[in-house]
């Protein structure tokens, strides 16, 4: 069974997630957000958050239906990560951040 944690190219696939971790004033939040690309090493997206570069994060990703034969049929792919990049434009209220996949949380 192939997993995201498998190195494939980045795919513009724009998946709902919850991730949830702590911001750079060390206070614990969880959003609900969307990525912008995703590959099996990781993910990015857009958050309002200021997250520190180091910080590690669990995202929730929502699988489509067409995709879910890759992750065991699973609707839910639970993964943790570290925040690897973070990227603020001067005037905009969102930041990109990129994360790195560290490993699957399993029940």
């Amino acid at each position: 069974m192939r997993t995201l944690t498998e190195r494939e190219r980045r795919l513009g696939l724009h998946l709902s997630f919850d991730v949830s971790g702590k911001d750079a004033g060390g206070t614990p939040f969880t959003q609900t957000a969307r990525t912008l690309n995703i590959s099996g090493g990781g993910v990015l997206f857009e958050s309002p958050r200021h997250l520190l570069v180091g910080s590690r994060v669990v995202l929730h990703i929502q699988i489509p239906p067409a995709l879910r034969n890759r992750f065991g049929s699973r609707a839910l792919y639970r993964v943790r990560a570290v925040v690897c990049r973070v990227e603020r434009f001067q005037g905009e209220a969102m930041s990109r951040v990129g994360a790195r996949f560290l490993g699957e949380i399993r029940d």
